[in-house]
């Protein structure tokens, strides 16, 4: 799947439960393969065109709103996915894109 710059991913599109990440494509994407959070898969199908933050959504300890996920930090065969957490983010797993697993080790 090919997510692009400026692509939203919101999990409570399709998890209405779950803790709300939400993270935007900042650069990078072509190689984007899912993202995990709170147990659920998220893909293209978790798209999203507008986000408004209404602070109901729990932060992690280090994935909170503002923070940036970077895979080409440790991945020097990166395609260059670069997010932003938008909201959320206590339930954060990794995300997936080239064949690298990102997690919280990429954080910039």
């Amino acid at each position: 799947m090919t997510i692009k710059p400026n692509d939203i991913i919101d999990e409570r599109k399709n998890n209405e439960k779950s803790c709300g990440m939400v993270v935007k494509v900042i650069e990078g994407g072509a190689g984007f393969q899912n993202m995990k959070c709170c147990g659920y898969t998220l893909g293209e199908n978790d798209r999203i065109t507008e986000f408004t933050d209404k602070n109901d959504r729990p932060e992690g300890s280090n994935v909170k709103k503002g923070t940036i996920i970077d895979e080409g930090k440790n991945n020097p065969n990166s395609c260059g996915l670069l997010v932003e957490v938008l909201a959320g983010g206590a339930g954060f797993q990794e995300i997936n894109c080239c064949g690298n697993s990102l997690t919280e080790k990429d954080i910039t």
